[in-house]
């Protein structure tokens, strides 16, 4: 009689040989963004698949794609693959986390690591913070015979009653959690008018806009060096007003307004107008200025959204503007109150909310209507200079007493009522309220140092 276990075996080598299903890319920022989802579900193979072709695609000997590989290589099973790469970082000079990280445990317990680590003093954390391609991943759960449920899917935040239905209970006010720490994450000297602040996590850098001077300027993380990303010159900037990075797509975006003549004088006003830049260079791949029947309107700020739908918020015509992925034209996508509009935070493909001075609003984009925001018993919405959207919270520096205050404000299941806050830091040494931005579960803002100096603070979001 066959063993039972022969059978088995056969259907265990069967399903190993089944081909899987093959994620396609074809920009490297769509590469790593699919590649680190990947790693986030614990799907190691496609996200060594993924991270490859990341480094196909991008920029030539990118520290931090080459450390995305590495990353990968270990994780799914190729150690001496990883410790390859690592050593290619190490000649150029990178800092790694590779000794002290989990993801690189496998590489360690190779009989090379240890001549690799005592030759190469940049696997060292001392100093400068060490190339991260991503926050430490977990460690992938022992195997277990329990039997395992799955709970239902979360309900999703722009999900409305259906007709007949009763609204769900307004949720409970949510305690007040103790302030969070922030930490130094770059130091520069410079003397700006800062108008806003974005971060690349695949380069490290942090991408800084001038109000007065009508340029950006890039600032490394690791070697906290200064260098122009682009200019009024050469971009055709007018008055910046915001910036951000589409995390899908890697694509620049910048608002700009009123600019002066090139003589140098009041001249006549420019028009207000959407920049498209390429991230790494600061080329200008497209811009979009306001058409005259729209006219008169100021840009104040502009959010990518999960479909790489670019929104952008005018404080003058009370409106929001939409320009979907390839279109060429902006257009009206919500009217908005008379009230004046500082901030947006996409929330979902048809849900945002604007802060003006007086709270925080939900659009419907796809219903265009709009909405006030409830709020829990002694939680003000009222004074926000800039609103960011975060795992089904809004983070936001709001005007308190003292100055500024960065916030987390918690929402109800259908995302309609702010049901607590929580203060993460207070009070903030701001320099602009505007300068700050969301990326990768971290809240960065710029804050005043001694001087000219500019100090960019970053908080772990809960």
């Amino acid at each position: 009689m066959m063993p039972l276990y022969i059978p088995l075996l056969f259907l265990v080598l069967h399903v190993q040989d089944q081909p899987r299903a093959r994620v396609e890319c074809k920009e490297w920022h769509e590469c790593r963004q699919l590649a680190l989802d990947a790693a986030e579900r614990q799907d190691y193979e496609t996200f060594h698949d993924l991270a490859w072709r990341a480094v196909q695609t991008g920029p030539k000997n990118e520290p931090a794609l080459m450390y995305l590989l590495a990353r990968a290589q270990s994780l799914s099973g190729r150690p001496s693959d990883a410790l390859v790469m690592l050593q290619r970082l190490a000649k150029m000079g990178a800092k790694t986390d590779a000794a002290t990280s989990d993801d690189f445990r496998r590489v360690r317990a190779l009989p090379g690591w240890t001549e690799f680590e005592g030759g190469n003093p940049s696997t060292s954390t001392a100093g400068s913070a060490p190339l991260t391609a991503t926050p430490p991943a977990a460690t992938p759960p022992a195997p277990s015979t329990a039997t395992v449920s799955t709970p239902p899917p979360p309900e999703r935040a722009d999900r409305r009653p259906a007709p007949g239905e009763a609204s769900p209970p307004p949720s409970p006010v949510a305690k007040p959690s103790p302030p969070a720490i922030s930490a130094e994450s770059a130091r520069f000297r410079m003397a700006l008018a800062p108008a806003g602040l974005a971060y690349d996590a695949v380069s490290r850098r942090f991408i800084v806009a001038d109000r007065e001077a009508r340029r950006l300027t890039v600032v490394d993380e690791f070697s906290q060096h200064v260098a122009n990303l682009a200019s009024a010159q050469s971009a055709g900037f007018g008055s910046i007003a915001a910036l951000e990075i589409d995390p899908r797509l890697g694509n620049l975006w910048v608002v700009s307004g009123k600019a002066p003549s090139a003589a140098g004088d009041a001249g006549e006003p420019g028009r207000t107008t959407l920049h498209k830049l390429q991230l790494i260079s600061g080329r200008v791949l497209q811009s979009y200025a306001l058409a005259d029947r729209f006219v008169p309107a100021a840009f104040v700020d502009v959010a990518a959204g999960l479909d790489s739908t670019v929104l952008v918020l005018d404080a003058t015509g009370h409106r929001v503007f939409r320009l979907r992925d390839k279109s060429s034209e902006l257009e009206v996508a919500a009217t908005l109150p008379d009230e004046d509009a500082v901030s947006i935070a996409p929330a979902s493909d048809n849900l945002a909310y604007i802060a003006t001075a007086g709270g925080i609003s939900l659009v419907d984009l796809a219903a265009r209507s709009v909405t006030p925001l409830r709020a829990a018993s002694k939680v003000d919405l009222s004074r926000i200079a800039r609103l960011r959207w975060h795992k089904g919270s809004l983070i936001a520096i709001q005007q308190a007493e003292g100055g500024y205050r960065a916030v987390r404000f918690t929402l109800d299941r259908a995302g309609r009522r702010v049901t607590g806050e929580q203060t993460l830091d207070a009070p903030l040494a701001a320099v602009a309220p505007t300068s700050a931005t969301v990326s990768g579960g971290v809240l960065y803002y710029l804050a005043a140092g001694q001087e000219s100096e500019m100090i960019i603070r970053k908080i772990t979001l809960p």
